[in-house]
């Protein structure tokens, strides 16, 4: 092996256009190490080991900041940033660790491999953006939007012209200042769904307005950076032949709109249901962004434009946009993409804050507060006009005042542009940071949106009189669920005197989208990759209510959300529509033989938070066949279907008997209700007399209205949870459906006692849990009447405004 050079690389300045340029020199071999480590050599002299140190490094840093940051709720962009300031802050206090990192002969690869991660990136972004929102956007949101750029820009513009004439400001300064209020005034559509979905705010009233409104701040502050810039470059060279570009990237648009689009799509169709994409088409879709991104850097743009457009594109949601999100989104976001940051936080320079350039930075600051004001104000305001609530309104102007990355990469390249001086660059990284951080923090732990589940009136089965429908909103998560769903409503004993009104929600996981997704079934074909499914389902729900006709109503509805927030589709529609239960079913699904086949718990974490936040009462079924199965109330021909009421007392299992009521009306079923007493004396029930007399009733009510039925009323004594366990052993025979409340007050402690020590699932309650074990093979409802703190009279409910402002 030849002996290595002492000197790797040079570098020193040269005259350029403008100033002085830094020029390096280094030899073209110093690529790959090759073992040179063995003679002595510094392997971090070559540029592959480098950038390979280089990206461990910044890695594991901003993975560090990330885990140190999070319970203050930032999310993980804004942790690589932070890493990565406070990282090449440290190791700028030592140059030797410096040149040995991050020396000026390796910022070349490092920069080419950032800027194509953050390509990678916006082209995932571009994806998970459902293009479609614009079309339906109302004009009130249009107007929102547009205001939340040009407000804030037009203030400050205004307060900027007069300046000069009050004080002596530098050229320099004055001509940033209008760049700098542009930046600060923009909403990037991925920085307002990325703070969203990390605080489970993505599908709530609050996050479809924010994302609706920062979608098209987003389109408008592209539109008119990119009308400035050129007509800026026009007067600048006093020629207009930069207009030539604009009309080129309109022609660019277009063929990606009817051309590119089109193609993709036809790709998308040719993959069969329940598959996944081919490593061909990946490949197609993955060479097709590198084009764009060329094409794009031909027109004057960032490559990134071109990856961005090309990810609109593509298709949403699964199976074709998830799987491209899936592959290509952990390498860009997790490895490159902080490299990206790396980057730019080299670039912050705090002694340009201070010294001869102080005040320069001061007034600076002053229009970058000016800008965030402003914007948070013209948000507020318009917010409150359009009747947004005033804790909404105020939430709201917070999320659209937080930026990402998209934001960091405009403020880099603005820089890299020398468009804005050192001092500008700085000045906008620290506010953005300060204000997105503090923004997240704040929405945290103020913004509780279960403040709007709190209802007038407890809504019950109890509190629903015979005349009222019966409402119901079920959750389907899979195929598996329908008939055991049907089967529920039909032995719920609909009739034209006992009408009951359903409302049935299609869950699914978010899957490669950035907006939450809420349709009826009429607009399914906004969805294409859950189409088919979710026609299936509803057409079996069609077929309930046409059999059902005058005394069932259906109504379908499709929800896409990540399960942190799932849950808020379905309270929301169940304040909507005065729901008297939720009926969800339970996140275990159960073979042939008995023994358990699939675990969800993205499921379990739904049913959790619909229990603690529900307002109304809510049901968890628990389906092993019994209900949806061969041997359910439709399809037994004639024999009885058997349902068992277990009842110790308390508010849930009264609820519980209000349904066995319903269904005990209905011919072919047969039902036995056991009523377990404990062995306590009076004196010692005494605390609970209010709830003893209540239960009394409503089993004297039972008694009344399901006279000449085919029910029997069986009273069991016990004094421990083993005799109750006992007992229920002795019911498995001859029981289809077991009906159980969840909790059952405190006089029936002692007969439960001692179950939950080897509880698996606390939300079906000691019994519900005994039950949900593999050794009972009937089906299990668990019922949950609503909690009192749910309920508080007086209250307004203010996401109605909200609803009417996002629907058109």
């Amino acid at each position: 092996m030849p002996p290595l050079p002492a000197i790797v690389s040079s570098e020193g300045y040269v005259p350029g256009v403008n100033e002085p340029e830094q020029m390096i020199c280094q030899y073209l071999h110093l690529t790959n190490s090759m073992g040179c480590s063995w003679f002595g050599c510094d392997v971090s002299a070559f540029s592959v080991p480098l950038l390979m140190i280089q990206l461990s490094v910044i890695f594991f840093v901003s993975q560090s900041f990330f885990y140190l940051l999070k319970p203050l709720r930032q999310s993980i962009l804004s942790c690589q940033l932070i890493g990565s300031f406070v990282f090449i802050c440290l190791v700028r206090l030592d140059d030797h660790i410096l040149n040995q990192l991050f020396p000026e002969s390796g910022k070349l690869v490092l920069h080419t491999v950032a800027n194509f991660g953050f390509m990678l990136h916006v082209f995932v972004v571009g994806v998970q953006i459902d293009s479609s929102i614009l079309k339906s956007v109302h004009r009130h949101v249009v107007l929102m939007g547009c205001m939340s750029f040009l407000v804030p820009y037009a203030v400050c513009v205004m307060c900027l012209m007069p300046l000069p004439n009050l004080i002596e400001l530098d050229e320099v300064t004055f001509h940033t200042i209008p760049f700098v209020v542009a930046l600060t005034s923009m909403t990037t559509f991925p920085a307002v769904t990325s703070t969203l979905s990390d605080l489970n705010l993505l599908n709530s009233d609050l996050g479809r307005l924010s994302c609706s409104t920062a979608l098209v701040t987003d389109f408008c502050s592209w539109i008119t950076a990119l009308a400035m810039t050129t007509i800026g470059v026009a007067l600048e060279r006093r020629e207009w032949k930069p207009l030539k570009n604009v009309l080129l990237i309109v022609c660019f648009l277009i063929w990606m709109c009817y051309v590119l689009r089109p193609f993709v799509l036809w790709i998308a169709k040719r993959i069969p249901e329940g598959q996944d994409i081919k490593e061909t088409q990946f490949l197609v879709v993955i060479v097709a962004v590198l084009l764009c991104g060329f094409l794009s850097e031909c027109l004057g743009q960032n490559a990134s434009f071109g990856g961005f457009v090309m990810g609109l594109c593509v298709p949403d949601g699964p199976p074709f946009g998830s799987a491209i999100v899936n592959r290509v989104d952990w390498v860009a976001t997790s490895i490159l993409v902080p490299a990206k940051f790396a980057i730019c936080a080299f670039k912050v320079n705090l002694k340009s804050l201070g010294g001869d350039e102080v005040f320069g930075a001061l007034v600076t600051e002053g229009f970058i507060t000016l800008a965030y004001l402003a914007k948070f104000t013209s948000n507020f305001v318009l917010a409150m006009y359009f009747s947004v609530p005033l804790q909404d309104a105020f939430h709201f102007s917070m999320i659209m005042c937080t930026k990402g990355i998209i934001d960091v990469s405009a403020f880099s390249l603005i820089r890299s542009n020398e468009v804005v001086t050192d001092q500008a660059y700085s000045l906008l990284i620290l506010n953005m940071l300060l204000v997105t951080g503090s923004s997240r923090l704040l929405l945290w732990h103020f913004y509780d949106p279960s403040t709007r589940y709190q209802t007038y009136k407890r809504n019950s089965i109890l509190e629903c009189e015979p005349g009222d429908f019966f409402r119901m909103v079920v959750c389907i998560h899979n195929e598996d669920n329908v008939p055991s769903v049907i089967n529920l409503l039909e032995a719920s004993n609909p009739t034209i005197h006992q009408r009951i009104e359903v409302v049935t929600m299609n869950l699914h996981p978010l899957e490669g989208r950035a907006s939450a997704i809420l349709l009826p079934i009429s607009q399914v074909e906004k969805i294409p990759s859950a189409q088919n499914r979710v026609l299936q389902m509803g057409k079996a729900f069609y077929y309930f209510m046409e059999r059902n006709r005058n005394s069932v109503m259906v109504e379908h509805l499709v929800a896409m959300a990540p399960y942190g927030s799932m849950h808020e589709d379905v309270i929301t529609i169940a304040i909507n529509k005065c729901a008297n239960i939720v009926i969800v079913p339970f996140h275990k699904r159960w073979a042939i033989d008995g023994s358990i086949e699939a675990t969800f718990p993205g499921i379990r974490s739904v049913n959790l938070k619909i229990m603690e936040k529900a307002p109304c009462s809510i049901g968890i079924l628990l389906d092993r066949g019994q209900i949806g199965g061969p041997n359910s109330v439709l399809t037994r021909r004639g024999k009885v279907f058997r349902i068992t009421q277990l009842f110790l007392g308390g508010a849930d299992d009264r609820e519980a008997l209000a349904y066995s009521t319903r269904m005990a009306q209905r011919h072919l079923i047969s039902l036995l209700l056991v009523v377990l007493k404990t062995n306590l004396t009076d004196a010692e029930m005494a605390p609970e007399a209010h709830e003893k007399r209540m239960d009394r009733e409503v089993i004297d009510r039972f008694r009344m209205e399901c006279r000449g039925k085919d029910v029997y009323i069986q009273e069991e004594v016990a004094k421990d949870a083993v005799e109750t366990v006992h007992l229920l052993r002795q019911m498995e025979k001859g029981c289809d459906l077991f009906i159980v409340g969840r909790d059952h007050g405190y006089v029936y402690s002692q007969l439960t006692y001692g179950l939950s020590e080897w509880s698996q699932c606390p939300e079906l309650g000691r019994i519900g849990d005994l039950l949900a074990t593999s050794d009972f093979k009937f089906s299990v409802l668990v019922v949950q009447q609503q909690p009192m703190e749910r309920v508080e009279s007086g209250r307004v409910s203010s996401s109605h405004h909200v609803n009417d402002l996002l629907q058109h």
